[in-house]
């Protein structure tokens, strides 16, 4: 008998796992969102690319590593393209931190070739010739991208495999934030330039054991708090569409020792995107000014409104 054909029976236990369905459930189930554009440029044979400035280096990267060109432009700060660009090009647009879908349906009216990148928002639905999504912009996942598309992908690839990328979010339950994180930077490296690959099967599962409805709640009535007492400050207008659900609180101001204070009062603040500050060739100075002012605010679900008033009594005695 070839017990090859058999599943494993007994043993000992495996993480517990809940069976949700996915939320973007027609999607292709990717190793990172970097390689779904990967795919999206293999798929419409795409050759030149209109990437924007102000965006993470990791995308970039994956455009290159595709021989596509890539033609940049800035953002103003309404995160609208500054340039004038063809109608029938290809353009990448970002849905910056989740707050942008007007920006989306206004792109997606002109540009029939329009790629959505969705990473920091999770939920918006699919516009454009493609979209694609991180799901670890939202979620304690070790990996995973997710690509809503026109075309049918016929290339097939290999699974991934994501134990060994774990160590970080399990070092945050028993330990702390700041104990996992190097694992945590080491990890993120590890998926930089790794071959397009199926999601891991131990990433498909834990995101089987997440309320989407619940996390959508939360993240909006926790940035609708923030905003309603911010907004007067906060040199970005924001104007949320009612698809948008917010990945932070993208706070811009002139308070440049702002965000060392947060982090040092144990409110850890991102920076998007501190590498394309070292690269010449995939910043401009528009760019590079937004990353250094706008602070992003942590509003996620592991959180509720008496977190959201500790920030803001935070912001409001901050040294200037």
């Amino acid at each position: 008998m070839n017990t090859n054909l058999y599943k494993e029976i007994g043993g000992y236990f495996e993480l517990e796992c809940a069976r949700n369905i996915p939320y973007h459930k027609n999607g292709i189930l990717l190793n990172s969102a970097g390689n779904a554009l990967r795919c999206i440029i293999r798929t419409y044979h795409i050759q030149n690319l209109h990437v924007p400035y102000y965006t993470c280096p990791v995308v970039w990267q994956a455009v290159a590593s595709e021989n596509c060109h890539i033609i940049p432009y800035d953002t103003d700060h309404y995160f609208m393209p500054l340039k004038k660009i063809d109608s029938q090009d290809f353009i990448l647009y970002n849905n910056y931190f989740g707050i942008c879908g007007k920006n989306v349906q206004k792109l997606a009216k002109i540009y029939p070739n329009l790629i959505v990148d969705n990473a920091q928002s999770f939920y918006y639905p699919k516009m454009g010739l493609a979209s694609f999504y991180s799901p670890r912009k939202f979620f304690g996942v070790p990996d995973g991208g997710i690509l809503l598309c026109n075309q049918k992908i016929t290339e097939n690839f290999k699974q991934s495999v994501s134990y060994n990328l774990c160590s970080h979010l399990l070092k945050r339950w028993d330990l702390s934030a700041s104990d996992g994180y190097s694992d945590f930077q080491k990890n993120n490296d590890a998926l930089v330039n790794r071959p397009i690959e199926y999601m891991s099967k131990l990433t498909r599962a834990l995101m089987g054991n997440i309320d989407y409805e619940r996390v959508k709640k939360i993240r909006l009535e926790n940035f609708n708090f923030l905003h309603e007492t911010l907004k007067k400050r906060n040199q970005l207008k924001i104007d949320l569409s009612p698809e948008d659900v917010p990945m932070v609180y993208p706070f811009k101001t002139n308070h440049f020792g702002l965000r060392q204070q947060l982090i040092q009062n144990k409110i850890y603040i991102a920076k998007y995107w501190p590498r394309a500050e070292n690269c010449s060739c995939m910043s401009s100075q528009k760019a590079q000014e937004l990353a250094h002012t706008i602070i992003p605010l942590p509003l996620d679900q592991r959180y509720g409104l008496k977190d959201m008033k500790l920030i803001l009594e935070f912001l409001e005695n901050a040294k200037n």
